[in-house]
């Protein structure tokens, strides 16, 4: 049978939309994946509001933050949008606390410049991903990401965790996601939540 996760995203952009709008989110995408603090925390009263009350599960104050890591093993000083979301999330009261339980120790193709045909299966993120046994195992982890799109990063990520935190809730979350088959959006801001779901081939399917 395939793995599922739960997923949850605070923001949705079009990367090839031609309204207004659509760009606009391409600029907001960017400044989330640029680490842009302001940006980030300028989502905290969204995050509070009644609309985004389906999110509580993914970033209530009895979950464990972890940040997805990036494409190759992160050198010292080097800008790991994830986790600065993270942080700016558990600065603005979401989550009990962060850490860092997973590396990336080989390098893999970046999903954002490769054709969706060429992007790496989940596989190959399981072999370049390592995930630290946390000494006190929490009872509910929030893999936290910049950009979800076909979720195969995040995917991998929750199965290595669940590996070592196997009586664990984890769940997913990013901060925005690709609007998919629909070329314009009609917002932004768009609290929603969906499934990941993996198959043997390495592929996976997020719905919606």
């Amino acid at each position: 049978m395939p793995s599922s996760y739960e997923y949850g995203t605070f923001a949705n952009y079009s990367p090839r939309g031609t309204s207004d709008l659509s760009k606009r989110s391409r600029g907001t995408c960017g400044a989330i994946k640029a680490g842009r603090v302001d940006i980030i925390a300028s989502a905290v009263p969204h995050l509070r509001d009644a609309k985004a009350d389906n999110l509580k599960p993914f970033l209530g104050p009895d979950v464990t933050l972890v940040p997805a890591p990036r494409s190759a093993p992160l050198p010292d000083g080097a800008l790991w949008p994830a986790k600065v979301i993270c942080d700016v999330l558990h600065e603005h009261g979401f989550g009990q606390d962060v850490q860092t339980y997973l590396t990336r120790t080989k390098a893999v193709p970046r999903s954002s410049n490769s054709p969706a045909a060429e992007r790496p299966l989940v596989p190959v993120h399981l072999d370049s991903i390592e995930a630290d046994r946390p000494f006190f195992v929490p009872d509910k982890i929030t893999i936290v990401d910049d950009v979800l799109t076909m979720g195969r990063t995040s995917f991998a990520c929750a199965e290595l965790l669940r590996a070592v935190c196997p009586d664990a809730e984890i769940r997913i979350f990013a901060m925005i996601r690709t609007q998919g088959l629909q070329d314009d959006i009609e917002k932004i801001v768009d609290p929603a939540t969906g499934i990941i779901v993996g198959y043997p081939s390495g592929k996976t399917h997020r719905d919606p």
